[in-house]
């Protein structure tokens, strides 16, 4: 499995740990790592690393530092590290990472944005506007070119 020695690392520092029989109703916030066997319904935020197991079942958003998905994961996802979707994970969200390993057979279903620089800076809902605009220009600028081409 690529990354054994990261996992066998971040298991050695969990702090919290979510239990395969249990369920959370509401969001989760830690300084240090975190991880999910069981049920979570709300968001998941940690400074540390988040490890969601084979079992283990989010329905939100997720952040920390570096993230493995190893079960299901229904919601964005925004790590400032590596994120490793496992042979057994499933992400149907948008990823926002500077690395991101997805193994064979591993399912992920939205859109990725890598940003080495710092995932911080990155722009909000409103960028998909000016991008929209953007793009509605460069197609005026190429019919433009289109034209001047035509008349000749």
């Amino acid at each position: 499995m690529l990354g054994k020695k990261s996992v066998e690392q971040i298991n050695a520092k969990i702090s919290s740990i979510i239990g395969a029989d249990m369920v959370v109703d509401g969001n989760i916030r830690a300084k240090e790592a975190v991880r999910v066997e069981g049920t979570v319904n709300g968001d998941v935020e940690t400074e540390g690393a988040l490890i969601i197991s084979a079992s283990g079942k989010v329905k939100g958003n997720v952040k920390g530092s570096s993230i493995i998905i190893g079960g299901a994961l229904e919601g964005d996802l925004t790590s400032g590290g590596r994120t490793e979707v496992a042979s057994t994970g499933k992400v149907i969200g948008n990823i926002r990472t500077k690395s991101l390993v997805v193994d064979e057979n591993g399912v992920f279903q939205g859109q990725c944005i890598m940003n080495a620089e710092g995932l911080a800076t990155l722009p909000g809902p409103s960028a998909n506007t000016s991008e929209t605009e953007e793009q509605e220009q460069d197609s005026k600028k190429e019919n433009n070119n289109n034209n001047k081409w035509n008349k000749r």
